[in-house]
């Protein structure tokens, strides 16, 4: 919610486009997040999302999603306390993935019946609008289990649901409705 917006790119990096230039666009752009050296493909980027960011961030908040945490000494020990107890952690943080050289500017969790299950997107603001909206690509994963892992910090990461599709389809219903 304290993102810098007006700052993330240069007033004059923007372009406005229309339907086919913004088709053209996204299917320039990568298909997949990176890790922070930019090394090998992660995630799919599998979502796109047109609206101010006030507006976006409203409408996933009033469908249930919650914004999640920064990785912080405090919010490790709350993870692995919930890992280990199977509890739920509302605001869980998810690590960090990237797009356009940078983290996801906005992280947000819908929680299901523990910390080892939930669903997981992730947005990147781009340097251009449609009809004078911005344009975020994004990525929305489901979690169908926690493993250890010694490239990331804490050494905790997720399994995900192979079939993405799914997770993105219960993001437009929850939006829908």
């Amino acid at each position: 919610y304290n993102v810098d917006w007006v700052n993330i790119y240069d007033a004059d990096d923007y372009r406005n486009l229309d339907d086919e230039d913004l088709r053209a666009y996204l299917e320039a752009q990568t298909c997949c997040t990176t890790d922070k050296t930019a090394k090998g493909d992660g995630d799919p980027v599998n979502l796109v999302v047109i609206g101010h960011p006030l507006d976006v961030y409203a409408a996933f908040i009033r469908a249930g999603w919650d914004e999640s945490e920064t990785i912080t000494v405090s919010t490790t020990w709350k993870t692995m306390r919930s890992f280990i107890g199977g509890g739920e952690y509302r605001y869980s943080p998810v690590s960090g993935l990237y797009v356009f050289g940078r983290p996801q500017d906005v992280a947000f969790q819908k929680g299901r019946s523990n910390i080892h299950e939930r669903n997981h997107l992730r947005l990147w603001l781009t340097p251009v609008t449609y009809n004078g909206v911005p344009v975020w690509m994004g990525q929305i994963s489901r979690d169908i289990g926690v493993r250890f892992t010694f490239k990331t910090w804490p050494p905790v990461t997720h399994k995900i649901d192979p079939d993405i599709d799914e997770a993105m389809y219960a993001l437009m219903e929850d939006l829908v409705y």
